[in-house]
Order: structure tokens, then sequence, then C-alpha cells
């Protein structure tokens, strides 16, 4: 597949999480797939990790706004820089927003396609309270 039909793929696979549709995982994430994370060293990979994540990001907050500010695609690689916006609704954790407490956060994240499916992810976010949002 070409840079820009990973690219393609990327775009839609995160306006169907978006929607909420979990189903998208199984269609657009490599059965080896795999999350790097120094914040979740532990991940578990597979088809099971790429949905655990999804579900994740889907559970953590409700009326969220996706903004993709930079998305650049090379080869089999994927670059990106997002802000999200919405009401945390995940639980206490340290670093995070409070339950119910509105945030922005922003994120730098590189994909590896391998046949038009997302094999690893490679990605760091950071959440801010919306009333000290860096972008403004």
């Amino acid at each position: 597949m070409s840079a820009e039909e990973n690219k393609a793929i990327f775009i839609r696979f995160m306006k169907e999480l978006g929607k909420g549709n979990l189903d998208i995982v199984d269609e657009v994430c490599s059965p080896d797939f795999a999350f790097h994370s120094p914040n979740f060293p532990d991940w578990p990979r597979g088809l099971e990790g790429a949905r655990r994540l999804a579900e994740l990001v889907v559970a953590q907050s409700s009326d969220v706004k996706t903004k993709l500010e930079d998305i650049f695609a090379v080869d089999d690689k994927l670059v990106l820089r997002m802000t999200y916006r919405g009401t945390y609704t995940g639980e206490a954790r340290t670093g995070y927003p409070k339950p119910g407490e509105r945030f922005v956060e922003g994120g730098v994240a590189i994909y590896r396609f391998v046949n038009g499916k997302i094999v690893d992810d490679w990605g760091i976010t950071a959440f801010c309270p919306i009333d000290k949002d860096p972008w403004g």
C-alpha cells in the first residue's frame, strides 16, 4: 500500500473511533499490533491490545473533538500531531484530569503499516485542564 493509502486508512480509523465504532479495530489493526508506550510498558499485543487501547480512548472521555494538526506519511510510516478536547470520564489517575473535568490533550504518534494494517503505535500524549489550554 502507498503512504497516501495508509494515511486514508488512518483518517477513516480515527473517524470511526470518534463515532464509537470499535469494530473498526479488527479491520484496520494487524494481529501483530504492538503499542509502544512508556506509560504502559506491559500493554498486551495483538488485536486484544488494539481493542483495549481503542476502548480506553473511547471510554476516557465524552464529547471529545479530535483535530489532526499535522499528518505525514512516508513509505510504511505515518506521523501525526493531534489535539483532543472533551470531558474526562475515565478513572482517577496520576497525570490525568479529574473525572468530569474538561481537558485538552496533545499528542504526537508514529504508526507503522504492513499491507494496509497498523502494526506498531508509538505515541506520547499529555493532558491539561481546559483552562490551561496551551494551544489557545
